[in-house]
């Protein structure tokens, strides 16, 4: 029985993560694993991994009449150039994470007759996985229940949770504690260089000077996806600094935001004289979340599944425009179990945000019960939970 296994996801993180956990997994399991995807895959996938990685064309669907026409050639293409693989290498399965850049691998799959395994990240099926759902042998579930589900599909799915890094996965073993915000922390007028300059962000000395008053500050990771959420830098600046000189002075900032607000955005945190860390991309997010107190974000699950995992108390402001509204219904079942305060973008205002922080910041007993409420949320074997529907 072939021990070869094609793995396709789409072109966004909360996609390529998860089943970069899975293709990992496999390899160590001396599974002989090729990891299809878009050009975004080049973003996530490196050399040094031990799978082998191919960029498939494809495309988006819009409703622009040139547009859907250049993307029926490159869907076209990639369909020939999937086919080429399924016919060639023959693998045993394929195991598709949603996303339009898997429909190419899954439409060579039904055509070939190989056995299809799908995963959904998201508590409402996407689009891609309903088309396909009646081909597949099994549906993977991230949660307990996923609603866009056809009746007759409901045999196929397996509640295994969704899958998480292992660097995040190690957070778990750590306990989540507070800083004593009773001590002052020292005045900035002592510092002798400001470490929290734009311009010195990434230099490696900032990370490595942990001094005391970084230990006793509130920290606040703000994680705006991959469009970096402009409504975030728009709003939580001018919401910080609404907040007492007591809350201002107990807290930081490290924001990830769209690459063209980067300096504009610090601008305001300075002109505020908030402590602010932020960049358009962190290296160091295991790093980040580990030293994070609260975490504000999107709802896209691969994201809410590593703070759970992590144990992080969460407010969540879910993407109005995702498909289905996935994201608000993935971030209502965190709120439903108490790990998230969720604000929708119409609800999403300086003083509503304002008020959150200042009841969560002055309540540790509420925030320590938030992220008892988080972990319990995790599937921490997850991957392996996966890998067990993989037979021989």
């Amino acid at each position: 029985m072939s021990k070869k296994i094609f793995i396709t996801s789409g072109g966004t993180g909360g996609h390529i993560i998860p089943a970069r956990c899975l293709a990992e997994y496999l390899s160590k399991e001396n599974r002989e694993i090729i990891f299809f995807g878009d050009a975004k895959l080049a973003s996530y996938i490196g050399a040094g991994d031990a799978f082998r990685s191919v960029i498939i064309s494809s495309s988006q669907l819009k409703k622009s009449p040139i547009f859907l026409m250049k993307a029926a050639i490159k869907i076209s293409f990639g369909i020939l150039q999937s086919l080429y693989f399924f016919l060639t290498i023959r693998p045993k399965y394929l195991i598709a994470f949603g996303g339009y850049a898997t429909f190419p691998l899954l439409i060579a799959a039904v055509i070939s007759k190989t056995e299809i395994i799908l995963h959904e990240q998201n508590s409402h099926l996407g689009k891609v996985n309903r088309i396909f759902a009646k081909y597949a042998k099994k549906i993977a579930l991230s949660f307990p229940e996923t609603s866009g589900m056809s009746a007759e599909f409901l045999s196929k799915t397996i509640f295994v949770g969704n899958p998480v890094r292992e660097e995040i996965l190690e957070l778990n073993k750590l306990p989540y504690s507070l800083p004593d915000l009773n001590s002052k922390p020292e005045s900035k007028e002592e510092k002798s260089d400001n470490k929290m300059g734009y311009d010195v962000l990434l230099k490696s000395d900032f990370y490595a000077q942990k001094t005391e008053e970084t230990q006793n500050l509130f920290n606040i990771l703000v994680i705006g996806g991959s469009g970096g959420a402009k409504i975030f830098s728009e709003i939580l600046p001018k919401a910080f600094f609404n907040l007492s000189d007591g809350f201002k002075e107990h807290i930081r900032i490290t924001q990830q935001c769209r690459k063209d607000l980067v300096q504009a955005t610090f601008e305001q945190y300075k002109s505020f004289n908030i402590n602010i860390i932020i960049d358009s991309f962190f290296e160091n997010m295991p790093e980040l979340i580990r030293e994070s107190h609260l975490v504000i974000a999107r709802s896209g699950s691969s994201s809410i599944f590593e703070f759970c995992a992590a144990k992080r108390p969460m407010i969540l402001i879910p993407f109005a425009q995702a498909a289905d509204d996935h994201q608000l219904k993935n971030a209502r079942y965190l709120e439903q179990h108490g790990a998230a305060i969720v604000i929708t973008e119409k609800e999403f205002t300086i003083n509503r945000i304002n008020e959150v922080l200042k009841n969560l910041i002055d309540s540790q007993m509420i925030l320590q019960k938030m992220s008892e409420n988080a972990g319990a949320l995790a599937v921490l074997d997850a991957t392996k939970k996966f890998s067990l529907l993989i037979t021989e």
